[in-house]
């Protein structure tokens, strides 16, 4: 139970970057993969620390 929690979180986590990168951008269209994997590297970088 507490991996699917862990996994619901980082997946939250990376929602959220995304969204703050796309709104920085000026929420362009049609980048959304690049937004998400660019989150998922920052995100998961810092849960290494």
């Amino acid at each position: 139970m507490e991996k699917k929690r862990e996994k619901t979180d980082l997946t939250n986590n990376i929602r959220e970057k995304a969204r703050e990168l796309w709104e920085k951008d000026g929420c362009k269209q049609g980048n959304d993969l690049a937004y998400w994997l660019q989150a998922e590297k920052i995100v998961k970088g810092q849960r290494k620390k």
